[in-house]
């Protein structure tokens, strides 16, 4: 039963981690980032609402608590409802967007869902729900980065494609 109540609570994760990731590809999409820009949406990077729920889940699996017999259940039931929280709080984020995925943006979906899938692997082979959720935690806090990486990834993959369809030619 716990083992499923695990895999249960990885919904919410990806609920919010979609919803991040389309809004960073979008921000990539129609934005140029340099250090300005980033310099003038930090705070929009790095959520500040984010931080400090990750550190109250840090909190309670660090402290005395990580001793109690049922802190399983507590660090699922906490794990779950910070990100239901950070979900649907992001419909009220001044900053959503109504981008819709585009085709040209599904090689940089692809490689995102591939990145997603090292966690989730981990725990299945590991079934450490700790350590899992808090690299899902980082994934979470470093979601703009994940996707500029991917997005820098699948256009350097598509640049020596495209070089070497011209070479055969």
């Amino acid at each position: 039963m716990q083992r499923f109540l695990n895999y249960l609570t990885f919904i919410p994760w990806l609920l919010y981690f979609v919803e991040l990731s389309r809004n960073a590809i979008k921000i990539i999409n129609t934005n140029e980032i340099n250090k300005e820009w980033l310099k003038k949406n930090f705070f929009n990077i790095f959520r500040f609402d984010t931080l400090i729920l990750i550190g109250i889940f840090i909190y309670f699996m660090i402290t005395y608590y990580h001793k109690a017999d049922q802190i399983w259940l507590v660090e699922i039931l906490l794990f779950s409802a910070i990100n239901l929280y950070l979900y649907f709080n992001s419909y009220y984020d001044k900053n959503k967007t109504d981008y819709h995925i585009d085709t040209k943006d599904l090689s940089t979906i692809l490689i995102i869902l591939i990145i997603i899938l090292i966690p989730l692997i981990y725990f299945i082979s590991t079934k450490n729900s700790l350590i899992t959720y808090y690299i899902l935690f980082g994934y979470t806090f470093f979601n703009f980065i994940i996707v500029y990486l991917a997005k820098k990834i699948n256009d350097l993959i598509i640049k020596l494609i495209l070089k070497k369809n011209h070479e055969n030619k």
